[in-house]
């Protein structure tokens, strides 16, 4: 099992030193407009994937969304979201499913010119959100997560979750968000122990109207566990809520850093698409989104 594991990780590498260890897939949640903007989103909460970065989100969102979103990067690697959340001013609910594989995983006993066959790694992050508001301007929420994860025949399972608040100022136009994400504990994988991601976010949205188009600037401060200190800003700019630009940085990452993206609005459908360049020689990471305002 340790070969196996020792090939596995030869073959992921390259997605570990971009996006972390210990379902470092928790990295690749969210929609493509989300990407696109820097992955900075604990304050801006207005769309489907909101309960998968901020559960107190859930009260400002005053809708029905439903959002799909497909990452494509190396072969054999894919990448799949669902989300979909209902919000009022009083409260809301939401559910995420995350799902990942990576494929075409050689097994050797020991060195040889052709591998024994090949076999598949797959991650499973499932989430329930709920929030409240608990007073006129502060909303909470939390977010009940399932973890799952196979290798070759080695499974490994376990509970966390998310808790958050929310905090609107100056009649709704400036917004503060923090949100500790990735609490709790998974069994073994074997022998092998699998720590999750835990991760403080602090955020800031302000979302405004100026020049006759809409705009939202986001900022997110990002700490990891055993993970240095981490800054996520994006802008959106939106012409006439039907044609939508953005772009964002992430800094302190050796691999990755500058996003952009584009979206079209037709009616109540939307379609996404975020890109991320990435450095060492790696290819770059595309995100496609469809969302459905409901």
């Amino acid at each position: 099992m340790r070969k196996i594991l020792l090939s596995f990780t030869i073959i992921v590498l390259s997605a570990a030193e971009v996006f972390g260890s210990g379902f470092s897939s928790l990295k690749l949640g969210g929609s493509a407009r989300v990407g696109a903007m820097g992955m900075a989103c604990t304050a801006l909460a207005d769309e489907g994937s909101v309960g998968y970065w901020n559960p107190a989100g859930l009260t400002i969102l005053n809708k029905k969304d439903f959002v799909f979103s497909v990452n494509r990067w190396v072969k054999d690697f894919r990448n799949e979201f669902i989300g979909f959340a209902w919000g009022d001013r009083h409260g809301g609910v939401g559910i995420h499913l995350l799902y990942t594989e990576v494929g075409g995983i050689q097994q050797r006993i020991g060195p040889s010119p052709t591998p024994l066959s090949l076999f598949s790694a797959h991650e499973l992050i499932a989430g329930v959100s709920y929030a409240r508001r608990i007073q006129k301007k502060i909303s909470i929420g939390v977010t009940l997560k399932m973890f799952y994860e196979k290798i070759f025949i080695e499974e490994a399972r376990g509970l966390g979750g998310d808790i958050g608040i929310l905090w609107e100022l100056h009649g709704g136009w400036l917004r503060l968000g923090a949100v500790l994400q990735n609490l709790g504990k998974t069994g073994k994988l074997r022998d092998q122990d699998i720590e999750l991601p835990l991760t403080a976010r602090l955020g800031l949205a302000l979302p405004v109207k100026f020049l006759g188009a809409r705009w939202n600037f986001v900022v997110d401060g990002v700490k990891e566990r055993g993970s240095p200190f981490h800054l996520h800003w994006g802008m959106e700019y939106g012409w006439r809520e039907a044609l939508f630009l953005r772009c964002g940085y992430q800094t302190g990452y050796k691999n990755r850093g500058l996003t952009g993206g584009a979206g079209v609005v037709w009616g109540r459908y939307r379609l996404d698409y975020s890109y991320m360049p990435l450095h060492s020689g790696l290819r770059d990471l595309h995100r496609f989104s469809v969302g459905i305002g409901l």
